[in-house]
C-alpha cells in the first residue's frame, strides 16, 4: 500500500514536466546536444516531461534499436492497401524534387533504413540505377534480396564504420530519428556522404533522439540549402502561410506535438576552385 505514493514521490522529484511549447522546443534541443556531446543519453525526454540528468534508462537506446530489428519485415511496404501510400508517395516527390536537378541518374544514392526498398525503387523508377540501401530488420533485407535484387541492400545498423557506403546523396526517410547518440551519427554521415545529405518526413526536434540537425551537420561542413514543410494539401517553403505556426501545440493527450514535418537537403560545402 505504500509503494504507490512513494514511487509517485520519487516520480516527481525525479522527473520535470515541461512548461510551454517553448519550453519543450529549447530543452529537449539543449538536451539533445548534451547527449551528442557524451555520445550518451543524458537525460532523457519525451512530448511530455524529461528526467534529471543521469537517470535516464542505460538500456534504452539498445531497446530502441531491438525493436526495429524485429518489427514485421513489410510495416514499411507501402502497397496500395497501405493507409499510408498517398502520404508516402508525397513525401518522395518532395525529396525527388529537391535533387533531381542537382544530381546525375549515374549518381550514387545511400539509403538508411530503407526496410525491404520501397523508396529505393522510387528513385529507380525516376531513372537512377546505383543505388545502395542498409536496414536493421534482417527479414526485411531477405525480402529485398529475394524480390528486388537490382537494388543492393545490406543488414545492420547504421553508424559503425564497417557499414559504411560512400555516397554522393545520403537519404534518411523518418530513420534520422531513431539512430542512438553513442552511433556517432554526424561521423557516419561525414565519411558516407560526398556532396548531398537528404532528411525527409521527420519533426525538427527528432523526436527519440533529440539533435540539432544545423549545428551538428555545419560541424562537418553542410549547409541546410533546402527546406519545405508538410501542411495540407501540400509541401510549402518555410516561412509561407500556413507553414509558419504555431508549430507546436498541445495533442489530445496534452503532449507537445509538432505541428508539421520537414524536410531537409544538406549541401556539402566546396573550396573555390
Amino acid at each position: 500500500m505504500i509503494l504507490g505514493p512513494v514511487r509517485r514521490a520519487i516520480w516527481r522529484l525525479t522527473h520535470r514536466r515541461f512548461t510551454s511549447a517553448e519550453d519543450y522546443f529549447r530543452k529537449r534541443t539543449r538536451f539533445g546536444e548534451i547527449n551528442e556531446f557524451f555520445k550518451f543519453q543524458v537525460i532523457s525526454s519525451d512530448q511530455d516531461e524529461y528526467t534529471l540528468p543521469f537517470l535516464t534508462s542505460p538500456v534504452r537506446s539498445r531497446r530502441e534499436k531491438g525493436s526495429w530489428s524485429h518489427r514485421p519485415p513489410l510495416d514499411y511496404e507501402y502497397t496500395n492497401e497501405h493507409p499510408e501510400r498517398e502520404n508516402a508517395l508525397r513525401h518522395f516527390d518532395i525529396a525527388y524534387d529537391f535533387v533531381k536537378d542537382r544530381v546525375e541518374p549515374g549518381c550514387k544514392i545511400f539509403d538508411v533504413g530503407c526496410a525491404a526498398g520501397w523508396f529505393l525503387e522510387r528513385w529507380r523508377e525516376n531513372g537512377f540505377k546505383n543505388l545502395y540501401g542498409l536496414d536493421a530488420n534482417t527479414e526485411s533485407v531477405d525480402w529485398a534480396h529475394q524480390h528486388r535484387p537490382h537494388l543492393d541492400i545490406k543488414q545492420g545498423f547504421f553508424g559503425p564504420p564497417e557499414n559504411d557506403i560512400e555516397c554522393d546523396l545520403l537519404v534518411f526517410f523518418q530513420t534520422i530519428t531513431r539512430i542512438p547518440y553513442e552511433d556517432r551519427l554526424f561521423d557516419a554521415i561525414d565519411r558516407c556522404a560526398k556532396k548531398y545529405v537528404l532528411v525527409a518526413w521527420v519533426e525538427d526536434s527528432l523526436v527519440l533522439f533529440s539533435r540539432d540537425l544545423h549545428l551538428n551537420l555545419a560541424k562537418k561542413g553542410f549547409l541546410c540549402i533546402e527546406k519545405r514543410v508538410v501542411s495540407d494539401p501540400g509541401f510549402i517553403p518555410i516561412g509561407m502561410e500556413g507553414a509558419d505556426g504555431p508549430l507546436i501545440s498541445k495533442g489530445p493527450s496534452e503532449k507537445y506535438m509538432p505541428n508539421f514535418t520537414s524536410h531537409f537537403l544538406f549541401r556539402r560545402i566546396e573550396p573555390c576552385p
